[in-house]
C-alpha cells in the first residue's frame, strides 16, 4: 500500500495532483476564484473509474479529509472519433 501524505494547509495542494478524499481518488482542479478570502473553497473532480460522478467543493476546515497520492499523476485524455478523423482527411 502507498504511503498517503495527509494535508493540513492549502499551501501544499497542488494543480492537477491526486488526493484521496473519502476512499475515493480526485484530481485537484482550483481555488474557487469567487470564495471569501477568509472562507477559502477548493474544487476537486473524480478521476474516471471512480464510483463518485460529482464534483466536491472542500473548505479549508474539510481540507483535512484530504490525502495526497505520492506516485500517481492525473494526465488530460484526449479521445478522437472517427468523424474528425475522417473531416482531416479532405
Amino acid at each position: 500500500m502507498q504511503e498517503l501524505e495527509p494535508i493540513y494547509e492549502s499551501t501544499r495542494l497542488q494543480g492537477g495532483a491526486v488526493y484521496q478524499i473519502n476512499g475515493v481518488l480526485y484530481k485537484y482542479l482550483y481555488s474557487d476564484p469567487y470564495a471569501r478570502i477568509d472562507h477559502p473553497r477548493f474544487k476537486f473532480s473524480p478521476l474516471p473509474g471512480q464510483r463518485r460522478k460529482s464534483e466536491l467543493v472542500l473548505n479549508k476546515n474539510s481540507l483535512r479529509k484530504a490525502y495526497f497520492v505520492p506516485s500517481y499523476r492525473a494526465s488530460q485524455v484526449s479521445t478522437v472519433s472517427e468523424d474528425a478523423v475522417q473531416m482531416s482527411l479532405f
